[in-house]
């Protein structure tokens, strides 16, 4: 009988160390991802919201809004990410409201048109009259998909 307790508070004592060894790499993982990772994006966020406010060409505008809301997606996937390790959940608030579905789609293509440019190839977008336009659901997760 003794020698089961002590097998068992053995057991107990490593779990109670591996419960402890990760949280510290949570905790580590946490404060990789803020410093290294959010600091860095919120300061390309800011620097690109100095070139949006530049007079500039049509086409240099849609590049730098479409950069905005690349690092907005960018942003958003880091805090989730941020937020799943915090609370050991896995919860995705949505933000459910109306938003205009052909001009998303538009803007996500827009950086795939400024790659494929770059690269050399033609890039077309049809988005399909049948389509709706006016959606209701959460914008910035249906742009992170369509990217």
């Amino acid at each position: 009988m003794r020698e089961k307790l002590s097998e068992q508070n053995h057991a107990l004592q490593q779990a109670r160390n591996d419960a402890m060894m990760a949280s510290q790499a949570r905790n580590s993982f946490q404060k990789v991802m803020s410093y290294g990772m959010r600091r860095p994006m919120h300061s390309i966020l800011g620097l690109l919201s100095v070139f949006q406010n530049d007079n500039m060409g049509f086409e240099q505008g849609i590049v730098i809004d479409t950069l905005v809301k690349t690092g907005n997606v960018l942003a958003t996937l880091i805090n989730d990410v941020m937020d799943i390790s915090a609370e050991d959940t896995v919860r995705f608030p949505l933000e459910m409201r109306p938003f205009r579905l052909h001009s998303m789609i538009k803007e996500a293509s827009c950086l795939a048109k400024c790659l494929c440019v770059y690269k050399g190839f033609d890039f077309e977008l049809d988005v399909q009259s049948s389509l709706p336009d006016l959606v209701i659901g959460d914008e910035r997760r249906a742009f992170q998909v369509i990217l």
